[in-house]
Order: C-alpha cells, then sequence, then structure tokens
C-alpha cells in the first residue's frame, strides 16, 4: 500500500502534463514554436549542460576527497556523471534515485563510504534547490500570489530541516548504510569500514561545506541559465532574473514527490507563469517538455556507460583501471578473491 501511494503521488505531475496536451496546448501554435527554434540558443543550452556535467564531475573529485573514497581521475567522474544525469530522466525525485551509489558498489568502492558520498551530494542538491526556491519564491510572489507565499514557508521549513539533518548526519548515515545491502552492486561491503566512514561525515568542516555549497549553488545557476537559453529559443524573451527566479520555484517542485524528474509540475508551473507575464502557455509547455530532450541530448554519452555495465560479464565491472585505489584500500572485488 506505501509503494502505491508513493507512485500514486508521483503519477500527479503525468497527470498535469496530459491535462495541458489534451485541454490547453494548441497544436497548431505549439508547431509553430518548434518550427520557429532558434538552433543556436538551444545549442547553448545543450552546451550548459556539458558545464552543468563538469562542475557535477569536478564537486564530486572533491566529494572524494571529503568522504574518504580513494581519487579517481575527471574522466572516470565524468563517465558516471553522464550516467545519472542521464538516469534522472527516468527516476524519481532528486532525494530518491542513488544511482551514482550503485555504479559505485559497482567498481569496488567501500560501501560505508561511497554511502557518505552520495548523502553529502544528495544534501548540496537539496541545500540549492531550497536556496533557489526560497528565493525564486520571494522574487516572484507576485507573479504567483499567494501560492508563492506557500512555496516561502516550504523553502523555509526544509532548511529548517536541512540544518536538522545536518546535525543528525551520523544517524542517517546509519539509515543508509542498513540499506545499502539491497542495493546491486553492494555485495558484502556494508561492513567495511563502517566506524571510519561514520567519522569522515562527521568531521566536515565549515569551510569545506561552504565551498560543496557554492559548487552546488553554481550548478544550479547553470541549469536556471539552461533554462534562459531555452526560453530563448522558443522567443519567449523573458529577463535573465525572472528565468533564474522561475527555476527556483520549479527546483523547489522537483523536491516534492509528486512525479518523476518534475515531468508536468514543471509544465503547470511554467503555464502559471507565462500567462502572468502575458506569455503564451503552448510556449511554456514546448519549454518544458524542450528541457527534457536538450538533457538527454546533453547526457546521451551516459548511454554508453549504462550499455558497458549491462553487457559486462561477472566480475568484470569493477573499474580498477580507470579508478586510482590506494594499495592499503583494494576495490571489494580484490579483497573477495
Amino acid at each position: 500500500m506505501r509503494w502505491l501511494g508513493r507512485w500514486g503521488l508521483r503519477a500527479t505531475g503525468p497527470i498535469v502534463l496530459v491535462f495541458l496536451l489534451v485541454r490547453v496546448v494548441d497544436y497548431g501554435e505549439l508547431g509553430d514554436i518548434v518550427g520557429e527554434l532558434q538552433l543556436l540558443w538551444a545549442l547553448a543550452a545543450v552546451g550548459a549542460v556539458q558545464l552543468i556535467i563538469l562542475f557535477r564531475s569536478l564537486r564530486w573529485m572533491e566529494i572524494h576527497e571529503a568522504s574518504g573514497l580513494p581519487r579517481a581521475p575527471l574522466t572516470y567522474q565524468l563517465r558516471l556523471t553522464y550516467a545519472t544525469v542521464l538516469a534522472t530522466l527516468v527516476l524519481p525525485q532528486i532525494l530518491n534515485p542513488f544511482s551514482r551509489l550503485v555504479l559505485l558498489l559497482q567498481d569496488g568502492y567501500q560501501a560505508s563510504r561511497a554511502a557518505v558520498a552520495s548523502v553529502l551530494e544528495k544534501g548540496l542538491d537539496f541545500v540549492a534547490f531550497v536556496a533557489f526556491g526560497l528565493v525564486g519564491s520571494i522574487v516572484l510572489a507576485s507573479t504567483f500570489g499567494a501560492l508563492a507565499w506557500w512555496a516561502v514557508g516550504a523553502a523555509v521549513l526544509m532548511l529548517v530541516m536541512s540544518v536538522g539533518a545536518y546535525a543528525a548526519r551520523a544517524h542517517l548515515v546509519r539509515l543508509l548504510l542498513a540499506l545499502i545491502p539491497k542495493l546491486p552492486g553492494a555485495g558484502d561491503g556494508v561492513n567495511d569500514d563502517r566506524l571510519g566512514a561514520l567519522r569522515e561525515i562527521g568531521s566536515l568542516n565549515a569551510r569545506t561545506l561552504a565551498r560543496f555549497v557554492l559548487w552546488s549553488l553554481l550548478i544550479a545557476l547553470t541549469q536556471a541559465t539552461t533554462l534562459y537559453f531555452l526560453s530563448r529559443a522558443v522567443g519567449v524573451g523573458l529577463s535573465y532574473p525572472f528565468m533564474v527566479a522561475l527555476w527556483g520555484v520549479v527546483a523547489l517542485s522537483m523536491l516534492l514527490p509528486l512525479s518523476v524528474n518534475g515531468i508536468g509540475t514543471r509544465e503547470g508551473i511554467l503555464v502559471v507563469a507565462f500567462s502572468a507575464a502575458d506569455r503564451s502557455a503552448d510556449a511554456a509547455v514546448a519549454l518544458g517538455l524542450l528541457l527534457l530532450v536538450v538533457v538527454a541530448i546533453g547526457s546521451s554519452p551516459g548511454a554508453i556507460e549504462w550499455l558497458r555495465r549491462f553487457f559486462a560479464s561477472p566480475g568484470r565491472t569493477q573499474e580498477t583501471a580507470a579508478v586510482a585505489v590506494s594499495p592499503s584500500a583494494p576495490p571489494q572485488g580484490e579483497r573477495s578473491r
């Protein structure tokens, strides 16, 4: 029943999208918008997706160091980031999927420390989305009316929860460690260096966290820039500050378990904002769907990584050649052998 309830909530977004496509969209106008798409702005959006992937990969290099994982080259981090960004197109909301944790476990990283790294990444994305959502809701209060102030309240509540989660970070990691054996590729690694992993996440200092938050805010700002580029591609002509604030509201909605990757809820918010700004609802729906297409195109190299792992024979999924594992911490596969 809980499983049905969760997926029932996530069906809200797709239902909204179906309603927009059936009752709101004028397909003649939508076709004109797509036909007049400005390719240079669309290509700029694809380039912004590449920057997002690069920034995430660079942040992951620092996350490895902070969580006690062995260093890995940028090429390895890029491959995994392409794969995980592509996976977000079909997985539930940003706090739920741990596809990168699965990949790290398959590559022989210590399960406990990989869990610490995953919790840290998801927490950073959560904080960045809440921050942008709070600012965006305040900026667009006149556009969304009372709805924006409900969003402000939700953002403040999430911010308080974030502070509480940081205070209870060691307990949260213990809960995640209990779930690791259920993940593909975990094997028997759940007991490896558990105390060391908890010690790592408990010893993060304020300066390191501030640097991580700055990385996360930069990633979120680049995501907002992608939305702006696409708005220019469809000829909307709204200002950059307006689109950044609008992305904040969209990002905040993606934290709610009402959709998969924001499908439907994103388009609904865009329609409301565009209507308030005297812009076409068809352009709003086109923008939301085009964002999915651009992310899919920008992260398409990740399909190679997923296919390579899917067709790899058992025992050959570990990236011992690509991952710089120290002699004192060999991959789990080597320890088992």
